[in-house]
């Protein structure tokens, strides 16, 4: 079963890059258009583990040495020694000794070990169970909103997206901001604040109807099943986040589209974001719903260059078939080992292929991981053995000599997983001497795909904020440079990530600051600088 594991897990990490690059390739397309791209990707990712059970196997031989790392070659036990036919024989009976039944709770243990992985699966799926049921409840407690404002441009964002369906229009004094969810019947569900300010109802309905039109609320479920089941997977994360930005700039996209001006909405995602609070509702759609996301957002509502165009039928017919192409074998592939390779694990074990009794290879297990598991034996004292004083010395060598082995199996699963994972020994260097010593594979597998280099790592820590790896990573995905941070904090504003962020999306620069100080305003509050920045101000004296 774990060679089984591994196998899923190396399938998932090939179709998540895969995915992955193909984002990259399409940068200069739309955000449906790749959002498209990723939820098919996500959508792989899920039925893999189904297609693997339900396809035909695909079996490819493996050679030798992969061979006998998933091979596992049962050890007969047995109490009774070796017949002696010579006086070699006691040493014979030394060096193969027999191997003692293994305890009742060893084998339970190893079996729960097994399924250890499942624990992490479990605690995602309920913790978006919860966030589901919490949804249910708000609805529940949610008042219908009559207001006329809001329920004008709700019917004219569904004319003009051509949604025919009902959409419940609700609100609660439960929300920092506005939020929708659901199919069948989908929701949008507002905050007091956003009733109070019929201003922005045209944008807000917009980019929430635009949700819902989209199907967002299942493509988010689906993202959150993908990352679950592959929890341990750092680039399905990476695609589940990069899937999520894109629904967000889909949806923005469709607000441009209602004729909504670029800085008028971008000053309300400005303001949503300040109020949002992170991580309450996982299973719905918002406005704004993370601060990590907003720069980007903000530049590219700003910008008139753009693709904001939709994802066509034959856009999305091109890419499901592409994605399935690949998919399908991938699923069906399945790893045995060949008769080549099976006849020389049995020759260097030391049993022929085909015997059924243990030779001085059988105190040894290859496992399906490739670990060796060395079994301490306890050995009748034997008068032969006593008589003749070399006995001990070859145990004492063969005990080495196994140590040894298993360092050396221990040193080759590392470097095979950083190979797999495509991290070079230069790359874990250069993050150690950055400031990040210790990281795991996985650690350095979300670095590097969230396109940390050790010398950003290394000029982000030279700004003298406090950061760790899960910080620069966030940096990095928000466009953040370490030069920005330092030109703020030499001004005396000191802040977060997020408020370096905001400050930087609506145009905060170091001109600016230095012209408002010409005035005589020297505050350093990041939050007074980007209002002073999004109302317009120029810092002219």
């Amino acid at each position: 079963m774990t060679m089984t594991l591994l196998l899923l897990a190396l399938k998932s990490l090939l179709v998540a890059a895969v995915t992955l690059g193909l984002l990259r390739l399409t940068r200069a397309r739309s955000a449906a258009e790749r959002s498209t791209i990723a939820h098919l990707g996500l959508f792989a990712l899920v039925a893999l583990p189904l297609a693997s059970l339900a396809l035909p196997a695909l079996d490819l031989p493996l050679p030798a040495p992969m061979a006998q790392m998933a091979t596992v070659d049962p050890v007969e036990r047995t109490t009774a020694p070796l017949p002696a036919r010579d006086k070699a024989a006691p040493i014979a009976a030394a060096m193969s000794p027999a191997v003692p039944a293994e305890p009742v709770w060893v084998g339970a243990l190893s079996g729960a070990a097994r399924y250890a992985f499942l624990l992490p699966t479990l605690v995602l799926l309920a913790l978006t169970l919860a966030a589901l049921l919490r949804l249910v409840g708000l609805r529940a407690r949610a008042d219908v909103l009559v207001d006329p404002d809001w329920l004008s441009a709700l019917a004219r964002a569904q004319r003009r997206m051509g949604f025919k369906n009902g959409t419940a229009l609700l609100w609660s004094d439960e929300l920092g901001s506005p939020v929708s969810w659901g199919l069948m019947r989908p929701v949008i569900l507002l905050n007091n604040a956003a009733v109070a300010a019929p201003e922005q109802a045209e944008a807000i309905i917009a980019h929430e109807l635009a949700h819902v039109v989209h199907f967002d609320w299942a493509k988010l479920i689906l993202a959150r099943v993908a990352t679950a089941t592959f929890w341990f997977n750092p680039l399905a994360w990476v695609l589940a986040r990069e899937a999520h930005q894109l629904r967000e700039e889909s949806a923005d996209d469709a607000v441009l589209a209602a004729n909504i001006a670029g800085p008028d909405y971008a000053e309300l995602l400005i303001g949503v974001a300040r109020h949002q609070c992170r991580g309450t509702l996982l299973g719905a759609h918002g406005v704004a719903p993370s601060k990590s996301s907003l720069g980007r957002r903000v530049r590219r509502v700003l910008d008139q260059s753009p693709a904001r165009g939709r994802s066509g039928r034959s856009w999305v017919a091109g890419f499901a078939t592409g994605m399935l192409s690949m998919a399908v074998p991938l699923a069906a592939v399945t790893f045995v080992p060949s008769h080549t390779a099976l006849a020389t694990i049995h020759t260097q074990s030391g049993q022929p292929l085909g015997a059924g009794t243990p030779t001085e290879g059988a105190s040894r297990v290859a496992t399906k991981t490739g670990a060796t598991r060395s079994t301490t034996v306890a050995v009748a004292p034997n008068p032969a053995s006593s008589t003749l004083g070399s006995a001990p010395v070859p145990i004492a060598a063969w005990q080495g000599q196994q140590a040894q082995t298993s360092r050396q199996s221990d040193n080759g699963d590392d470097a095979a997983e950083m190979r797999v994972l495509g991290i070079s020994s230069d790359y874990r260097r250069g993050m150690a001497e950055a400031g990040f010593p210790n990281l795991s594979s996985d650690e350095l597998a979300e670095a590097r795909a969230g396109g940390v280099s050790p010398e950003y790592a290394r000029d982000m820590r030279a700004t003298g904020m406090r950061l760790s790896l899960d910080d620069v990573i966030e940096a990095r995905n928000m466009g953040l440079s370490a030069a920005y941070i330092a030109a703020m904090r030499r001004f005396g504003i000191k802040g977060d990530l997020d408020d370096y962020q905001g400050m930087r999306s609506v145009g905060v620069t170091a001109d600016f600051v230095r012209r408002l100080r010409s005035r005589g305003i020297k505050t350093t509050d990041p939050d007074e600088l980007t209002s002073l920045r999004a109302a317009g101000s120029a810092g002219d004296p």
